[in-house]
C-alpha cells in the first residue's frame, strides 16, 4: 500500500493524506494514458503533442489539475481516446462527469475549504474509486485499503507488547460506494470511438434571483464546505452522496420547489456543497460559486445545524 492512514485524524494529517490520493491518481491515470498512446503513436506522443497543438505546449499530465480539466472540460480532448477505448460509449458522459467532481474536489482540498475530517477523507476515496475502478488504477487498491483502515482501524498494541502492528490480521470488508453507477467495459480489438463533438460541460444559465438573494448565479464562495456533499439531478432531485437520501423523502414540503430552481441554475446537474450559513454551492468553470441559499428547515434534518466537529 502506497499510501497511509494517518496516526491520528488532525486536519493537517488529513490533508495530507488526501493530497498524496490525489498525486497518486494523478500518476495512475498519466501512466494509463501514456501506454495507450505510447501503443497508438510511439514514445514521442508528447512531445510530438506539445509541438503540434498549442494548447498542450507546456501540459503537463501528472498535474492532476491540468489532467482532470483536460479530460472533463475539453471535448476535443487529444487524450480522451484512451479513456474512451476503456469505458463503454454509454457511460462516457457519466464518467466524464466524474472527472469534473473530481476536479472540483481538488480546488475544495486545495484551497483548504473542506471539512478535514474521516468522513470529508471517505468521500474523496468513494469519488476516487468511482473514476479509478472503469480503468483498473492501482489507485483503487490503495483506496479500498485505506477505506478499510478508516472504518475498521486494527486495535492498538499496548507499548510493552512484542507483537508487531503488521501481524495484526485486520479482516477485508466491502463498503458500498455511492452511486457507482460507470461500469468497466470490455476490452475492444475494433478501432476507439473518439467523441470529437463531445461538448464541455455546461456552465450556469443566466437565473433571476430571489427576493432576498445577496449573490449572484456563480459567484465565487471562499467560506469553509461542510462534510456533506450532494448529488444534483437531471429531474431536480437532490440526493445525499453520504447516505443516499432522497430530499424529496425526509423533506417533501420544500424539495419540489427547490429543485425545480437549482436545476434552472445548474441544468447539468452534478455535484452540490453546502456552507454552514445553509449556501449551496456548484463547481463553475475554476471555482466554487453560489447556486442559492437554503434555510435549515428546507434542508436535511440536521444538516445544518452545527459545524462537524468530528475528528
Amino acid at each position: 500500500m502506497r499510501i497511509q492512514a494517518p496516526e491520528d485524524f488532525s486536519e493537517d494529517n488529513v490533508t495530507v493524506t488526501a493530497n498524496v490520493l490525489f498525486v497518486h491518481f494523478a500518476n495512475d491515470l498519466a501512466g494509463f494514458i501514456n501506454s495507450f498512446m505510447t501503443a497508438k503513436f510511439g514514445v514521442a506522443w508528447l512531445q510530438d503533442l506539445r509541438v503540434s497543438e498549442n494548447e498542450y505546449k507546456n501540459f503537463n499530465p501528472k498535474d492532476p489539475a491540468a489532467l482532470l480539466k483536460d479530460l472533463a472540460r475539453n471535448g476535443g480532448s487529444k487524450l480522451r481516446p484512451a479513456l474512451n477505448s476503456k469505458i463503454e460509449r454509454g457511460f462516457l458522459k457519466n464518467y466524464y462527469e466524474d472527472l469534473d467532481d473530481l476536479l472540483g474536489e481538488r480546488n475544495a482540498w486545495l484551497h483548504r475549504q473542506v471539512q478535514e475530517t474521516k468522513s470529508e477523507l471517505l468521500d474523496l476515496i468513494a469519488t476516487l474509486l468511482r473514476v479509478g475502478k472503469p480503468l483498473n488504477l492501482k489507485i483503487v487498491d490503495d483506496c479500498m485499503e485505506l477505506r478499510d483502515l478508516i472504518l475498521n482501524p486494527p486495535p492498538l498494541v499496548p507499548v510493552e507488547s512484542t507483537t508487531s502492528i503488521t501481524e495484526v490480521a485486520t479482516e477485508q470488508i466491502e463498503v458500498k460506494t455511492p452511486n457507482e453507477e460507470v461500469e468497466i467495459a470490455e476490452e475492444k480489438t475494433n478501432e476507439v470511438v473518439i467523441e470529437e463533438n463531445s461538448a464541455p460541460v455546461p456552465q450556469a444559465q443566466p437565473a433571476l434571483l430571489m427576493t432576498g438573494e445577496k449573490h449572484q448565479i456563480g459567484e465565487i464562495v471562499n467560506e469553509r464546505l461542510l462534510s456533506h456533499s450532494y448529488v444534483l439531478h437531471l429531474n431536480g432531485e437532490i440526493k445525499d452522496r453520504a447516505s443516499e437520501e432522497l430530499l424529496s423523502k425526509v423533506n417533501p414540503a420544500a424539495a419540489e420547489k427547490l429543485g425545480a430552481l437549482l436545476i434552472t441554475r445548474k441544468p447539468n446537474g452534478g455535484r452540490i456543497r453546502i456552507t454552514e450559513e445553509g449556501i449551496l454551492c456548484a463547481f463553475f468553470g475554476e471555482k466554487w460559486g453560489y447556486l442559492a441559499q437554503v434555510k435549515p428547515e428546507e434542508w436535511f434534518p440536521n444538516h445544518l445545524l452545527s459545524l462537524t466537529t468530528e475528528q
